[in-house]
């Protein structure tokens, strides 16, 4: 399947998921309108779509009905959404999507609607993004509370799904973010690849394993295939973001829709990072430590260390950690018959490691 296939379907999957969300009755529910907008502002946005498309996949995979997942679909593009709204808090990002962070969006708005003083304003913003992250787990519930509506699942298959996101996914992502934060705090010399490995597979994984794994269970898979697909899921993941940690270096920021320089400046020990430390002298390493993580680092001293990472041979290095992590997914791609969804599934794990935005 050739990579304009393969966007093509996701993006019809990820078409379908956003107008069942749209005329899904949750928002309406939410006050006040600074907060439902906030809720909402990513998902209008768009994105990739890949969850979505994971999860519709692996439901026709499993010899189901694509369109019976689609609120598990829809459940999963809501998740994703409200950890990027907490994550840019995190990472202090201006940046997401082609438009202003939430908590940016919202500091200008306090100051334009509200006449707050700047520190006000950027506290209201700040308030208004935790507030929006905090909807979403809510508005996952309730999706996946709409499962049985496919005429398919049952009511203990929808619980069970919704109880596997809340008890086992989202705790896995939130370890994840909060062990990124303690490793760009850890002295570089000290950060082994293994714990940035780990911390990947559960901040990026695991979202990707529920998604997998939910698709291939509205299909009606056995555990064996749900159990398989989910470890396929998970080492896309972990390569995704691999492929992800090394665009600031030379993808357009028109394209990624992020700040080039942020997580340098937020100092995020990644593949890259590593390998290019690795493989530094002792001045360069001196260079590297002094930069990174620095926040009042300027724009020629970010271009400085992004040009060191590169030349050091570290974009190479993350793109072959992600690579290594396709191998293994393939391989479990047996579980999977021949055929129109084996081969999109092994398009899109070619595309999650090939990519350059």
């Amino acid at each position: 399947m050739e990579a304009r296939e393969l966007l093509e379907s996701v993006r019809e999957r990820a078409d379908r998921t956003r107008a069942y969300l749209a005329a899904d009755s949750f928002l309406a529910w939410v006050e006040p309108e600074h907060l439902r907008q906030a809720a909402a502002a990513y998902g209008e946005r768009g994105g990739k779509g890949l969850r979505p498309a994971v999860v519709m996949t692996c439901c026709g995979a499993a010899g189901g009905e694509e369109e019976w997942a689609v609120a598990a679909a829809a459940a999963a593009e809501v998740t994703h959404n409200w950890t990027l709204v907490h994550d840019d808090v995190i990472d202090r990002d201006e940046r997401r999507r082609g438009g202003p962070t939430v908590h940016a969006a919202f500091a200008r708005r306090a100051a334009e609607e509200l006449g707050l003083a700047p520190e006000e304003a950027r506290h209201y913003g700040l308030t208004t993004a935790l507030l929006a992250g905090d909807v979403g787990p809510c508005w996952a519930a309730h999706l996946l509370a709409r499962l049985p509506e496919n005429g398919v699942t049952a009511p203990a298959t929808a619980a069970a799904l919704a109880t596997e996101l809340a008890a086992v996914t989202v705790p896995a992502i939130l370890a994840g973010e909060a062990e990124d934060v303690l490793l760009s705090r850890r002295p570089l010399a000290e950060v082994a690849l293994e714990a940035v490995e780990a911390m990947l597979t559960k901040k990026t994984g695991a979202l990707y394993a529920w998604c997998a794994r939910a698709g291939a269970t509205v299909g009606g898979a056995e555990e064996a295939f749900v159990a398989a697909v989910g470890r396929f899921a998970a080492a896309c993941g972990t390569a995704f973001q691999h492929v992800d940690d090394t665009l600031a270096y030379f993808a357009d920021e028109g394209e990624t829709g992020k700040a080039a320089a942020s997580d340098l400046r937020e100092g995020k020990r990644t593949a890259a990072v590593l390998g290019a430390y690795g493989a530094a002298s002792a001045a360069q390493r001196r260079r590297i430590e002094v930069t990174l993580g620095r926040p009042e680092a300027t724009a020629a001293e970010l271009e400085e260390l992004k040009e060191t990472i590169q030349a050091l041979g570290g974009l190479d290095f993350a793109r072959e950690r992600a690579r290594s992590y396709y191998e293994e997914a393939r391989r479990e791609l047996a579980v999977v018959p021949a055929g129109a969804y084996r081969d999109w599934l092994e398009a899109w794990a070619a595309f999650l490691v090939d990519r350059t935005y």
